[in-house]
């Protein structure tokens, strides 16, 4: 709306000074680097006894890549990333395809991101309850349907269960890494950790739109690139099922 009516650098103007009155307080004011520091403990858990010094909790990056869960969530987010955003930067195109007029197909935005909002916390609610390995399942599926659904999708209620099936796709995967590897792995090295995953999630991005515009060009259909795309997060649950269970570190006392 205001890209409309005031125009985009009139727009970036706004979002930029949102920015600094909102973000940047808050990160001068109130970020904390660890719980620790203000007497807090992972999951609620009271620490009565506060003489001795927290526990040291966490393996390294090196540790971390030596278990399956880690390649198993960090494919995910790869083949998310990937996919995601290359039924995104042609979505209107891609619907088009399927009959939706240009306003509809980018209406379907807004489902996406209410399903995305949804599947964020009902993702952060189970990752402490569930096994990863389930979960990561659970966030795949999802995105292999929408994907296959976007080869049969019409204009109507069909395009409603498109964009809700590709929204929740896509924000569950990014909450089950930032939920269940601190719990896996700790917090002592999450930085690294986290920062792996999300140069490889960036990186992903730059794949999808490329692909999905080649099979476009050489096939006249986004059909194709949706079907092969879908094999990639079933490869992905299926690797999910077959790896072992992730454990949690063990607390040392310092």
């Amino acid at each position: 709306m205001l890209v409309s009516t005031q125009g985009w650098r009139t727009a970036w103007l706004v979002e930029g000074l949102v920015v600094w009155a909102v973000v940047v307080p808050l990160a001068l004011l109130g970020l904390r680097d660890r719980p620790a520091d203000l007497g807090q403990v992972p999951d609620g858990r009271v620490d009565t006894d506060r003489p001795a010094p927290p526990p040291v909790e966490g393996r390294t990056l090196r540790q971390a890549a030596r278990t399956p869960f880690f390649w198993v969530v960090l494919a995910g987010v790869a083949v998310s990333g990937m996919l995601a955003t290359g039924v995104t930067f042609h979505q209107l195109d891609l619907l088009g395809e399927r009959g939706l007029s240009s306003t509809e197909a980018a209406a379907n935005f807004l489902p996406q991101t209410a399903a995305g909002l949804l599947s964020t916390l009902a993702v952060g609610a189970l990752v402490d309850r569930f096994d990863g390995r389930r979960l990561a399942v659970a966030c795949m599926l999802p995105l292999a349907g929408g994907l296959l659904w976007g080869t049969v999708v019409a204009p109507g209620w069909s395009a409603l269960g498109f964009g809700l099936t590709i929204g929740a796709a896509g924000g569950a995967i990014r909450t089950l890494e930032a939920g269940s590897f601190p719990r896996y792995f700790g917090t002592t090295h999450l930085g690294s950790i986290r920062g792996v995953v999300a140069s490889v999630s960036v990186g992903s991005t730059a794949f999808g739109p490329v692909a999905f515009a080649l099979v476009r060009d050489a096939t006249g259909s986004y059909g194709p690139a949706l079907l092969a795309g879908a094999v990639l997060p079933g490869l992905v649950a299926v690797a999910a099922l077959l790896s072992p269970r992730p454990t949690e570190p063990v607390p040392q006392r310092l």
